[in-house]
């Protein structure tokens, strides 16, 4: 049997090949689909009249819509300075020492390590007594010159 493979191929393109003639079904025209209404988003109808914006990327450009307003500043929900608090991303206790504009909060724990944080919640009763007693174990460990004594 000389090339096995040549004939099978000869044969399937045989069994196939175009000289019969296929029957035609007649089909009825199929339905157009209604012409989707897309918006031009810098026009104002891209959600509700809220504006986009353009954002150039590394990986090109998108149209994105704007926010109709800021998420609330912590300030707005309660956090002041002093406040005690834990920060839900890292776990961390302390009070709040300030609150930038943006959002940002900066927490300081007794023992003086500080940090800022986005995420953060009223510590409960029993946080508030651990930052309480770090504070007064805090208040206890420093040492002034002034209460040194002299030789």
């Amino acid at each position: 049997m000389r090339n096995p493979i040549a004939r099978l191929f000869a044969w399937t393109r045989a069994r196939f090949s175009s000289s019969r003639p296929t029957p035609q079904i007649p089909t009825a025209p199929a339905p157009t689909p209604p012409e989707p209404g897309n918006p031009h988003p810098l026009d104002g109808s891209l959600t509700g009249g809220d504006t986009a914006a353009l954002w150039v990327t590394p990986h090109g450009i998108d149209i994105r819509p704007r926010p109709a307003a800021r998420p609330p500043v912590p300030e707005a929900v309660g956090i002041a300075p002093g406040a005690m608090v834990v920060d839900t991303v890292t776990g961390g206790m302390g009070r709040v020492r300030n609150v930038a504009p943006n959002g940002m909060i900066s927490v300081e724990h007794p023992n003086g390590y500080a940090w800022k944080a986005c995420a953060v919640r009223a510590a409960n009763s029993i946080e508030r007594l651990n930052l309480l007693a770090a504070d007064a174990a805090q208040a206890s460990r420093t040492y002034r010159q002034a209460d040194a004594p002299t030789p």
